[in-house]
């Protein structure tokens, strides 16, 4: 019989009885395997528990695309319930919905606050983890579950985004959950069972392809980004089809034509509702975010694709180590799953390499550990087993250690990348303590670099139109009505003595905060209040009464 899992160590092999009923399973998933390598659900929860400290211990200030995430949401909730419009085209410029993810994150921030937020993204990244491993049971058997939750746990980005107030979890969590439902829609159009007819079947497989149809396309709404793997996706459901097409001749299930014709149809369906329904309600504009951010993109910064390679696989490094053994093994009987996988995992290092940007790589590549997870997990199921840790004829002592060795470097390489990654910005709240006893609601304008963070921290003193970034500006000048925009808007602004506060730190935007610098110095407009030391190394511009 063709399978998509390999056979289990012959030693450890039983005669099986004969089913009471008729097993439904997939073909590739019925092959016994010794207890202690089927992955029980305690291991399960251990994996689970060790990916919940890890990603708690990770703790910061607000980031920037956090505090602007749900600061949107805050204004767009407002918006919702009678108040004023959101200040800013957020749809224009977002990589995914303002409608989606913003909302939820500002729901939970009203109540919990930046930590509220972050624990909803862990929520989402812990749900992920489990429907890896479901995703491994049904590719390669049980033995592959909990070795694939595991691989996916020790990645940096993993625990990165597992507390990180952004869409990112969030759309991997749909993404992940439609690649399951998939799956499932597979499961029940390649086998019918003898107290199930025909139009029961068909009405099942087309529910589970209509979730998942939901599911992959709400992960493209929530988060663009999650585009690039919906055709692995639905070339990873093909190729388990036809090798369940391939194996059926041993089974006593018979398919059913319908139910297989469900599974485009209710992938369709549930897209089409979906998409129809997010531009019905919150208009097209998002389709200008989605071009600017996603197909047309300009890179912010282009690197040397090596270098941007370099960096996605050092970021990936644990899980990308295990899937290579996996591929070895699995590949030779399983070719085109594996290279499927395989090319699946590197997806947004290829794409973020070939457009030469560095931004948010680490994040993306979380979204293809996702993939390489079931394969590495099935190769390093495959490699405790032949070492086999219970075996009562040989010395335990060697082979533990050397497992426990592998598994706290491999953990620990994660965990450090992690770490690195929750440093990379400034902690923020001294800029913060100081604003805010020089602002008032509703009562002048703040010009700040990266004025997304202090406009979040500050939204209970302040008004969201009162801020203004050092990215976009439009200035009207009251005397003459004449426009501005870009330079020109801030320095003549600058001139008028328009913002009553002004902070830069010469950093994302410095070479902008370089040709301001000459207005600021002149202490007729502004003066100096303070200098905050590095990492931050904000300075602060008060306006000069007349």
């Amino acid at each position: 019989m063709s399978t998509l899992t390999l056979d289990p160590p012959r030693r450890t092999q039983h005669r099986r009885s004969a089913p009471r009923h008729l097993d439904t399973r997939p073909p590739w998933s019925r092959q016994r395997w010794p207890r202690h390598l089927r992955g029980s659900r305690a291991g399960l929860a251990a994996v689970l528990a060790i990916q919940v400290g890890l990603s708690l211990r990770l703790n910061a200030t607000a980031f920037q695309d956090e505090a602007l995430y749900l600061d949107a949401g805050h204004q767009i909730l407002r918006s919702w319930t009678g108040g004023p419009p959101p200040t800013e085209n957020f749809a224009s410029y977002f990589s995914g919905s303002p409608y989606v993810y913003p909302p939820i994150g500002a729901l939970v921030d009203s109540f919990g606050g930046l930590a509220g937020a972050r624990l909803l993204s862990l929520a989402c990244c812990l749900l992920t983890t489990l429907l890896v491993a479901a995703v491994g049971r049904a590719l390669f058997g049980p033995a592959a579950r909990t070795a694939s939750a595991a691989v996916f746990v020790i990645s940096g980005p993993v625990l990165f985004i597992g507390h990180f107030a952004t869409y990112d979890a969030m759309a991997l969590l749909l993404l992940v959950g439609g690649l399951v439902l998939g799956l499932h829609a597979v499961r029940a159009a390649s086998t019918t069972t003898a107290r199930a007819t025909a139009a029961a079947a068909w009405r099942r497989v087309l529910a589970f392809a209509f979730g998942a149809g939901v599911l992959l396309s709400a992960s493209v709404v929530t988060k663009y980004m999650a585009a690039l793997f919906i055709p692995s996706t639905l070339l990873l459901l093909v190729l388990v089809r036809r090798r369940s097409a391939h194996a059926a001749t041993d089974s006593p299930a018979v398919p059913d034509r319908r139910a297989l014709a469900a599974i485009p149809a209710g992938l369709a369906l549930g897209a089409a509702v979906v998409v129809g329904g997010w531009l019905a309600m919150t208009g097209t504009d998002q389709l200008t975010g989605l071009v600017a951010t996603t197909l047309s993109r300009t890179p912010l910064g282009r690197r040397p694709a090596l270098e941007v390679a370099r960096h996605g696989l050092a970021w990936g490094a644990p899980a990308l180590a295990l899937t290579l053994p996996g591929a070895i093994i699995i590949g030779r009987r399983l070719p085109a799953l594996t290279v499927l996988l395989l090319v699946s995992s590197l997806l947004p290092i290829i794409f973020q390499a070939r457009s030469g940007e560095l931004t948010s790589l680490h994040k993306h590549v979380a979204f293809g550990l996702a993939y390489a997870a079931p394969l590495a997990g099935a190769g390093l199921a495959h490699v405790l087993a032949r070492i086999d840790l219970y075996d009562p004829r040989r010395d335990l002592a060697p082979r533990m250690v050397t497992v426990t060795l592998a598994a706290v470097l491999l953990l620990a390489s994660g965990v450090q990348t992690a770490d690195g990654l929750f440093r990379t910005w400034a902690d923020s709240q001294p800029l913060t303590s100081l604003l805010r006893t020089q602002v008032r609601y509703s009562s002048g304008h703040y010009l700040v670099e990266e004025s997304e963070v202090p406009r979040y921290y500050l939204q209970d003193v302040t008004a969201s139109w009162q801020w203004n970034g050092t990215y976009f500006f439009y200035y009207r000048d009251p005397r003459t009505g004449t426009p501005y925009t870009g330079l020109d808007a801030y320095r003549h602004a600058l001139r008028d003595r328009y913002f009553d506060l002004v902070v830069l730190r010469f950093g994302p935007t410095a070479a902008l905060d370089w040709q301001l610098k000459d207005l600021l110095a002149d202490q007729t407009r502004y003066r100096r209040i303070a200098t905050l030391p590095q990492p931050g190394g904000w300075t602060v511009w008060h306006r000069t009464d007349p």
